[in-house]
């Protein structure tokens, strides 16, 4: 018996699955399905393994949801399943329902959009079967949180050009997070610009601090996370512990959640090293001892 895998969203939802995968997109360059009898997984990881994210979602995130025959992992081209979400603007104009079917007789995962006046467009995707891609971190062991409106967090990095890689994110004891573009040691000051600016304890919705830190991470995928917490009206959630360590983004809300995991620049690193390789892998990927040959992304320091 194989594996069948049918589930309808409709209305608001619809968009929200295409601003995930936007997101997605802004990590690497697959997509990684894993259908289970309590919800949808879609996670993706880059190729440096520095940063990971997933998007769990319920069943009641859909109008109906069906997934039977056992546990199955495969894994899609982005640039495919991002032809069939490409233009957000006409997915919440025009879409009324979207149907995604898991063929395994003819290896094709299927997206079909009803559209108005009676307009079906059908994607048939090719895919792979693949390994379990799994990332171990657990965000309740970092002693710092932070947890603010995704409008907060937008207008703050806003001020920062998109061509901009890396952030620098300082939290005080004394209630206050500075955010600042990341600068290297041996730019020349005459020609470095360095723009900052503070938020003030009071408006954050939580703000838990152990000690006072200071973390570097990439803006571009942080961003792809801001654009669909904003778009959903979620809060963001900010775990971490000390440069170095990885520090997880969260939302959630009933009927998804989604953690994107990014390495932080160590405190040891040197400037004059190329992005790659200041970044220290947090995720590499191995075969555990069982039987499930099942691939876990080990992510280190949490």
């Amino acid at each position: 018996m194989g594996v069948a895998v049918k589930c309808v969203i409709t209305g608001a939802n619809i968009k929200a699955l295409g601003r995930a995968i936007h997101s997605l997109s802004r990590i690497g360059e697959e997509l990684y399905f894993e259908p289970l009898t309590d919800g949808l997984c879609l996670r993706s990881v880059n190729s440096s393994r520095s940063a990971y994210a997933c998007f769990t979602l319920a069943p009641l995130f859909f109008y109906s949801y069906e997934a039977a025959g056992g546990t199955c992992h495969f894994k899609i081209f982005m640039k495919s399943v991002m032809n069939v979400f490409r233009s957000l603007p006409s997915l919440e104009k025009t879409v009324e329902k979207c149907l995604i079917k898991l063929n395994t007789a003819s290896n094709r995962l299927v997206f079909q959009l009803f559209c108005k006046y009676g307009v079906t467009k059908t994607h048939n995707l090719s895919y792979q079967d693949c390994e379990s891609l799994q990332a171990v971190y657990n965000p309740d062991s970092c002693p710092n949180v932070l947890r603010a409106q995704a409008r907060l967090l937008s207008d703050a990095v806003v001020h920062f050009p998109l061509t901009l890689a890396e952030v620098t994110l300082r939290a005080g004891l004394c209630g206050k997070v500075t955010l600042r573009n990341y600068v290297e040691e041996e730019t020349d000051p005459s020609k470095a610009m360095l723009t900052e600016l503070s938020l003030s304890r009071e408006e954050f919705l939580e703000y838990h601090l152990q000690d006072e830190r200071e973390i570097t991470f990439c803006l571009r995928e942080f961003r792809g996370l801001l654009a669909f917490a904003e778009s959903c009206s979620l809060p963001i959630s900010v775990h971490f512990a000390c440069a170095g360590c990885p520090v997880v983004f969260s939302v959630d809300d009933t009927v998804l959640e989604a953690h994107f995991v990014l390495a932080t620049l160590s405190d040891t690193d040197h400037a004059s090293q190329s992005q790659n390789h200041r970044y220290s892998k947090i995720a590499s990927l191995r075969k555990p001892s069982n039987s499930l040959l099942t691939t876990d992304v080990k992510l280190a320091g949490l």
